[in-house]
């Protein structure tokens, strides 16, 4: 029993609304608590066997499995991580990828949110943004990335950069087994995009009705969340992501 679906990212990009609405399925079997966080796990990548670590650890997240046709994994740092990304397709070479895309700048608003409700963000918005750069540690793809790894709670902006990301999937992953969504698409168009979804992984139609996973309820934007705003666009302008930039790398591998 291998995942046959992966839900590889990006974070705050809609993946556990996605993994909710795809687990109504009757014919779709969820990894418990959506994200296994197998091919990131510190000790799947130092394990002397790592297939069998991630063999064992599949096996503990879905004993509830009951010959379902997909058995769906949603963990988003996959995509984020080359080396990640790699251990997984090679993992099951036939398993099928969605990737859910979301605008940057609200993107690493929503995961600063996140980090600082978790208490391992101190700082402001803005200077969260600012900072990034100097606190994230020069890493090569392969290097283990700890739970408590900046990486991991403090790329705010760098979670952002999709055109890479995009390339590389498209590299490593044949083109045919990779579908590519928007949130926003999700939000306002939810019966069609399931329907793509359902296509594109050959099962049954079926109805999913449409719903708010997470509420959030924050209150207006202050001052220092507007200037992050700006200074988030700035950065991806400069660096030219923009949803044309994606969609061009998007076209030109289908």
């Amino acid at each position: 029993m291998k995942p046959n679906l992966q839900i590889i990212g990006v974070q705050k990009s809609g993946t556990t609304a996605l993994a909710h609405f795809l687990s109504q399925h009757p014919n779709i079997c969820l990894a418990k608590n959506k994200e296994a966080h197998v091919f990131d796990d510190p000790s799947y990548l130092e394990h002397p066997k790592p297939h069998q670590y991630a063999k064992d650890k599949y096996d503990s997240v879905f004993q509830h499995y009951n010959g379902e046709q997909i058995i769906c994994d949603a963990t988003p740092i996959t995509i984020f991580n080359t080396h990640f990304l790699e251990e997984c397709y090679h993992y099951n070479p036939n398993a099928k990828f969605i990737v859910s895309l979301r605008d940057p700048v609200e993107r690493a608003l929503s995961h600063y949110h996140m980090s600082f409700k978790r208490g391992t963000e101190k700082r402001t918005a803005l200077s969260a943004f600012i900072c990034e750069r100097y606190k994230l540690p020069t890493l090569s793809h392969k290097d283990v990335w700890s739970y408590d790894s900046a990486w991991r709670e403090h790329s705010y902006l760098s979670r952002g950069l999709y055109s890479r990301q995009l390339r590389e999937l498209f590299n490593i992953v044949p083109r045919q087994q990779v579908l590519i969504i928007f949130q926003h698409d999700l939000k306002i168009k939810h019966e069609e995009t399931l329907s793509r979804i359902f296509n594109f992984l050959s099962v049954t139609q079926v109805e999913v009705n449409a719903e708010t996973v997470f509420s959030p309820n924050r209150p207006p934007k202050s001052l220092n969340e507007r200037l992050a705003e700006l200074y988030a666009k700035a950065y991806f302008f400069l660096k030219d992501e923009k949803p044309s930039t994606w969609k061009k790398i998007i076209e030109d591998d289908s």
